[in-house]
């Protein structure tokens, strides 16, 4: 074959892409993206890379029906014989998931990356080797990472999000033949306005309470201008308006310091609908992605051209505001698919808010503030921990981020704390069902949280059910909606009820 004749692509249409022409935009699209960071020449070396295998007869032959063939094996070797490991990880795991390195004397029939390079080393692969008369793979410096094992891995895990994002995006748009809405949404400094006009509203404020809140909310916008990008604490008592605050400082602070997207990492999906909702009103629908498994945009023809975008932007993240689970932000950090991993890299350069801070799972507390502190150290992330009651995280914090403490952006004199007091404790003993029950139906209104739903069973049972409303885990999305919308709506009516 002639060089022209090697193709990466073939599209419904019969039109064709040369692998040179789709490394090249794969490669400018990685380096794009690893620029976030500091690292993109290495974006650009993966992308170069990563398609090299398919400058083989038997990939030629795949296009046309051909059985399977490892495409990926072929750049990953070229990588690490440039002493590139980042890149070569990256390329190798492209397309079936970063693999397990294993140990340099793997043989060369195991999966493991070392398996995989073995095998190439002994010529085991189909020849490739026209690439040579196409291209040449860039240089690419070392990142300013220590070469340590762990901060290796989440560099390792950020470049495969660049070069994955990449790939899916120019092989997209080639398929495709016309662009599929991405992206958009505004500008930061005009979501800082919006919630400007949003607030206005709010001073003067009216009363003793609300003077405070306010007070809160102008000194989180002042820390956000003042502050460099780093690592937070936002203690606010609850009744403070944190969650306002919270948006005030991470936009103001993204506006001064050039961060792309503010990033809200929530423990329940519950939490989570109520604070999209309440940003949607602010900023736009067409400026959040809430993404949890409770929601689904709909891609239908008669879809919304927002629902489609918001459908393609779960991806990768590609919007100005982000609500998602501590769950699906965790565990998306240490994946090994790129269908989990390809939206990592727009992580970097965001302000990550991490709303009820501390309800971190503690069994895999380590390894999420390890995480908070890489993204921090090198990504150029502002972390906010968001709550009430701040867990006691500095120890961890000293031990992987030994240069940065945390601030506190609303410190203990800052706020009036007695007028935020509103409730009160008391010990009952042990009660009855009947006993309980009866005591529930004196209020006016009443919540009984109980932890298991035989006991919500049991108590429910002994309500009034014309005035009594039941919440469970185990309800659908939409039927539990539905209760907490009749929950809002009687709440000056009286309510007796039970949650588990």
């Amino acid at each position: 074959m002639d060089k022209s004749s090697y193709l990466a692509h073939v599209s419904d249409d019969q039109r064709t892409q040369s692998v040179l022409e789709h490394l090249t935009g794969v490669a400018e699209l990685s380096a794009a993206f690893a620029a976030a960071f500091g690292a993109a020449e290495q974006g650009r070396l993966a992308g170069m890379a990563h398609d090299l295998g398919k400058y083989s007869n038997a990939f030629q032959q795949r296009l046309l029906g051909g059985p399977s063939v490892d495409h990926a094996t072929a750049g990953a070797f070229e990588c690490l014989k440039l002493s590139q490991p980042f890149a070569a990880f990256a390329v190798v795991g492209h397309h079936g998931g970063l693999p397990d390195g294993g140990g340099q004397g793997d043989i060369s029939d195991q999966a493991t990356f070392w398996g995989r390079m073995n095998r190439a080393k002994a010529g085991k692969l189909e020849s490739y080797t026209p690439w040579v008369r196409e291209l040449t793979l860039p240089p690419a410096p070392f990142p300013p990472i220590s070469q340590s094992q762990p901060e290796g891995m989440f560099f390792t895990r950020m470049l495969y999000s660049c070069l994955t994002d990449a790939d899916f995006l120019d092989t997209e748009a080639f398929m495709s033949a016309s662009p599929i809405p991405r992206g958009g949404g505004d500008p930061v400094e005009v979501l800082e306005q919006k919630l400007q006009t949003y607030i206005s509203g709010w001073f003067p404020p009216k009363n003793a309470l609300n003077e405070q809140r306010c007070g809160l909310l102008r000194r989180c916008q002042k820390q956000g201008e003042a502050q460099a990008p780093g690592l937070f604490t936002l203690t606010i008592p609850t009744g403070g308006g944190k969650t306002i605050a919270s948006l005030a400082f991470a936009l103001r602070h993204a506006k001064v310091h050039d961060l792309r997207r503010v990033i809200y990492v929530i423990p329940y999906t519950s939490i989570i609908e109520q604070n999209a909702k309440v940003f949607r009103d602010i900023l736009g629908e067409e400026n959040v992605l809430e993404h949890h498994s409770d929601i689904l945009y709909d891609t239908g023809p008669e879809a919304s051209p927002t629902s489609v975008r918001m459908a393609k932007t779960t991806e990768n993240w590609d919007a100005p505001v982000v609500v998602t689970t501590a769950v699906q932000f965790f565990e998306s950090l240490y994946a090994a698919r790129s269908s989990r991993c390809r939206k990592l890299h727009n992580i970097a350069e965001s302000v990550v808010i991490f709303d009820e801070a501390q309800m971190l799972p503690i069994p895999h507390l380590r390894p999420c503030v390890f995480a908070i502190s890489q993204l921090v150290k090198h990504y150029r992330v502002s972390a906010v921990l968001c709550t009430a009651t701040q867990p006691a995280l500095n120890g961890l914090f000293r031990d992987f981020l030994p240069e940065r403490s945390p601030v506190e952006l609303c410190p203990p004199g800052s706020y009036h704390e007695a007028l935020f007091h509103r409730t009160s404790f008391r010990q009952l003993g042990k009660l009855s069902w009947d006993e309980l029950a009866t005591n529930l139906n004196q209020h006016r209104q009443v919540l009984c949280i109980v932890n298991s739903r035989k006991s919500a069973q049991e108590l429910f049972a002994r309500l009034d059910p014309k005035e009594a409303f039941h919440l469970s885990t185990l309800m659908y999305p939409a039927h539990r909606k539905a209760v907490l919308h009749e929950i809002r709506i009687s709440i000056h009516a009286p309510l007796t009820g039970s949650v588990d």
